[in-house]
Order: C-alpha cells, then sequence, then structure tokens
C-alpha cells in the first residue's frame, strides 16, 4: 500500500491517500496530439404537466405540451437544419444544469445574443442536486428544461413521471441509441471516456514509450507502473456512468475489483474535471502524469493551446472507452411549450452542435454535422456496443459501490 499524499485542498484536491482532491482508440491506446406517452394535454393552459407526456401550456400559441407545439419555422432532421431557418425564441425560460457554466453557457449566450426576446435562467448544481431538486418540487418547480451531463440522470426524472414526451421531429433527428425511446429525453452532444496524459514527462515514467500504454481499462488498475502517477475525476455523473456501464458488460464483481484495484494505485482524486485536465497539461512536481477522464477535457486545451503537452488516447471496445451523451429533458411543468421546443430545436440544429464541438470539444449527435476537432471522430474510436436509449442507471447504486471502496467519501 502506498503512503498517503498530503495536499492543501486548494487546487481541486482532497487530502490523503483514499483521499480525495476537491474541486479513454488506437493500437496499444495511440495518442492524438492535440490530444410512450402520447404528449397530449388537456388544453386548461395553466402550465401543469402530469409528467406523463401532459404537459399543459400557457395558452401561448395554443400549445398544450411540448410535444404538440409545431415548429414556429421549419422542423429540425438529421441532415442539420439552421438557426436561420427555425423560429424566433422569445419569452423566458428556465433551465436547471447539471453541466458547469464553463461548458454550456456560451451556447445560452449565443442563443440570448441572436434572439433580443429570450431570458435563460440558468440554475446550475451537481447533476445528483439537479435530481434531487426537480424530485423534490415534482410539477411545482420553476424549471422549464433539465439539462444533465449525463442520461443516467435524465432516466432517473423520466422514470419519476416528471418530464413529458420532446416533438417527434426532435426524436427522429437524434439517433436512437442517444435518447429515450419514447422520448422524453434526447442527447445534444456527446464525449468518450478517455486516456489523458502529459507527453512531455514520459521520463518521469516507468514506460519507454507512450505507445506502451495499454488499450483496456482494466491495466492502468492492475499494472504496477501506474502507482502513484494516475489520476481520474470519480465524483462526476460520467464517472458513475462509466462505472455504471462496467457493471453491465463485465460484471459487478469485476468493476468492484477494478475501483479496489484503482485505489491501490495511489492516485489523486479529482472533484472537477477540468482541474483534472490542466493540472496533467500543467506538469508540477505533485501533478499527476496521467488520468483518466473526458476526452472534451483535452480537446479544449489543445483547442486553445495546440502546442500543449496534455495527449488524448482510448482504449479499445471496454467501459474505458465509453461513448456517453449530455442531454436535455422538458419538465412537465413548462409555462411555454413552444418555446420549449423551439429551445431544444435549437440546440439539436447545426449551430447548437458546432457550438458545443469548437467551444467545449464534445462530439455532435446528428448526422448531418461532422465532427471537426484535435480527436479522432467517434466512427474513427473503438468504442463498446452500449444502447444509452437502455442505460437503467442506478445512481445510488453506483455511488454506493464507489463508496464502498473508498473512492467517495460516504
Amino acid at each position: 500500500m502506498s503512503q498517503q499524499r498530503q495536499t492543501d485542498g486548494n487546487d481541486g484536491r482532497f487530502t490523503g491517500r483514499r483521499a480525495f482532491i476537491v474541486g479513454a482508440a488506437a493500437t496499444g491506446v495511440a495518442a492524438f496530439a492535440g490530444c410512450t406517452d402520447n404528449g397530449n394535454g388537456d388544453g386548461n393552459g395553466t402550465g401543469n404537466g402530469t409528467g406523463n407526456g401532459t404537459g399543459n401550456g400557457d395558452g401561448n400559441g395554443g400549445a398544450d405540451s411540448v410535444a404538440g407545439a409545431s415548429p414556429l419555422g421549419q422542423p429540425v432532421e438529421p441532415a442539420g437544419v439552421s438557426w436561420d431557418d427555425l423560429g424566433d425564441l422569445e419569452g423566458e425560460i428556465t433551465v436547471y444544469s447539471g453541466r458547469t457554466p464553463d461548458q454550456i453557457d456560451l451556447v445560452f449566450e449565443q442563443l440570448e445574443n441572436e434572439y433580443s426576446g429570450l431570458t435563460i435562467n440558468r440554475d446550475y448544481d451537481d447533476n445528483d442536486a439537479q435530481v434531487n431538486q426537480l424530485m423534490q418540487e415534482g410539477e411545482a418547480t420553476p424549471a422549464d428544461v433539465f439539462y444533465s451531463q449525463d442520461p443516467g440522470a435524465l432516466q432517473a426524472v423520466a422514470d419519476n413521471g416528471l418530464t413529458q414526451v420532446l416533438p417527434e421531429d426532435v426524436i427522429d433527428t437524434v439517433p436512437g441509441s442517444y435518447r429515450h425511446p419514447d422520448g422524453h429525453w434526447t442527447g445534444v452532444s456527446g464525449r468518450v471516456r478517455s486516456v489523458l496524459y502529459n507527453s512531455d514527462r514520459l521520463d518521469e515514467t516507468p514506460f519507454d514509450s507512450w505507445d506502451e500504454l495499454p488499450d483496456d481499462i482494466f491495466s492502468y488498475a492492475e499494472d504496477p507502473r501506474f502507482e502513484g502517477i494516475i489520476a481520474t475525476r470519480p465524483n462526476s455523473g460520467t464517472f458513475r456512468g462509466f462505472i455504471q456501464s462496467m457493471v453491465e458488460l463485465e460484471g459487478e464483481e469485476t468493476t468492484r475489483q477494478w475501483v479496489s484495484d484503482f485505489m491501490d494505485q495511489d492516485p489523486q482524486l479529482f472533484t472537477s474535471g477540468s482541474s483534472h485536465a490542466e493540472a496533467i497539461n500543467r506538469g508540477g512536481d505533485d501533478d499527476p502524469i496521467i488520468g483518466l477522464g473526458n476526452s472534451y477535457y483535452g480537446a479544449r486545451i489543445v483547442n486553445e493551446n495546440p502546442d500543449a503537452p496534455l495527449r488524448v488516447a482510448f482504449t479499445q471496445d471496454d467501459p474505458g472507452a465509453l461513448f456517453s451523451v449530455a442531454g436535455v429533458a422538458a419538465t412537465a411543468n413548462v409555462d411555454d411549450p413552444e418555446l420549449v421546443a423551439e429551445f431544444v430545436r435549437h440546440l439539436v440544429a447545426v449551430e447548437g452542435q458546432e457550438f458545443m464541438m469548437e467551444d467545449n470539444g464534445e462530439f455532435p449527435v446528428i448526422d448531418g454535422v461532422d465532427y471537426v476537432g484535435p480527436l479522432p471522430g467517434p466512427d474513427e474510436l473503438n468504442s463498446p456496443t452500449f444502447d444509452l436509449s437502455e442505460f437503467d442507471m442506478e445512481l445510488q447504486g453506483a455511488r454506493e459501490l464507489l463508496e464502498d471502496e473508498g473512492m467517495l467519501p460516504v
């Protein structure tokens, strides 16, 4: 067992060995430089919904539900539709976001700049906190949209009857594996689990070449060469999604062993994905050299500085290369169904996809927008076959597994 490492926590780190830091594909993990319900409402105009796709409107435009809100302009489609062809956004919309401002606020700002009559009220908090808040508030929630960092949280909200069906054109635009089978939520951007590392620090590792990085996720927990130089961020919904996918693909016993073995590597554990990637890129004596995290954190760093030492690599056909989505759901109680429907259309239209790709390093989820960036596109990766639309993520179970093995504080 390694000795506990003590840090002051000021850079996003917890302290201690099983201690926490505040705040995955080519051969041999080759690196890449630069890295239903029918939605019918009762028409009473009250804005109240039942959570089963019957959200009722306030009379704006006459729509009684988000699913029943006809496009104000051209409908979206898989080939891609421009904002110029969509209807104008006018009014006030409240978004509960489990994503951080640095990830999505620029998209909201672009929409408000595009439409002077639009106000987006943002409520940012931890993904789990937003799920709990929505469940506590029920139909009385002021939220119109839940913007989640992972499909598991969206599914949890939908399972509790707190969402309604999205418009048919939105459902038809996004591939079935990236959305709820009955249209209660949809992915709006994608990311892949990846291996991040500082290419300038090879001499500080037991490796002779970065080509020796394993192409399977299990080696990062089992290979003693990673002891003391590896890190991850275990407190995010996407990490728990990664753990849950490992449970479903490999079994709970294997997953528990992976977590236990990984903790024996004396990893640094971050609570911020940005801080995690920035520490690897920074390359200080106390910074990790290698980390397991979402690909877009690396892509963002490389987009900002093509000469950055950070590199992004991927494992092969295992949970370490899981492709997942961030997505949105319309709550059962929306004030303006037409505005909410058109807002979601903008997220899956061409500009919405491009902003998430260019500014946050993510992958588009519609066929009509090609990936352009410093990483290989999704079609070039060897992610495991995993249908996110059937991803029944048991949030508390994944958290408890991580707590049991000392990766999360109890």
